[in-house]
């Protein structure tokens, strides 16, 4: 657990590997309120109860790189059990059985989870969680759930 520091010396969200857990505010009576998301109240902490329950360094500032995006081949989140190389928010399945997801809660651009072969220009090339617009404008063969699989049916295809 460590925090994240928005206003220097007065405002800190609590995190953990990136999810946020909560935020920490300094009162003018420098206390410190506390408010976790599974807590039902506001803990009004002075600065050595807050160090004893939170650590000594809670209030040192961790700036985090937030994974969102992987290169091909790694996976970051799955979807339906299909591989995305993206932080997926809002999962689920099409009318078409895509496994699909968006990269933040409030985005309309839908991806489509795991492996797909695209068919460009008499050619058939490997893709990875591709936008699903991409795949109603293109034949494609999909999804699979990892690159071997992706391949071998390439390979049979291209025979």
């Amino acid at each position: 657990m460590y925090t994240v520091e928005i206003i220097k010396d007065k405002f800190w969200i609590v995190e953990d590997a990136g999810i946020k857990l909560g935020v920490i505010r300094k009162t003018r009576s420098l206390d410190f309120e506390v408010i976790m998301q599974d807590a039902i109240d506001i803990e009004t902490l002075p600065f050595d109860a807050l160090t004893s329950k939170y650590g000594s360094k809670i209030l040192e500032s961790k700036q985090v790189k937030k994974n969102t995006s992987v290169e091909y081949g790694k996976d970051i989140d799955e979807v339906e059990s299909y591989p995305s190389k993206h932080l997926a928010f809002n999962k689920g399945v099409d009318g078409k059985n895509i496994p699909i997801y968006t990269k933040t809660e409030k985005s309309k651009v839908i991806y489509a989870a795991g492996y797909y072969g695209l068919h460009f220009t008499g050619v058939w090339r490997n893709a990875y969680c591709v936008k699903r617009d991409t795949l109603d404008t293109y034949e494609y063969i999909g999804p699979f759930k990892t690159k071997t699989q992706l391949e071998a049916e390439i390979a049979r295809i291209n025979k």
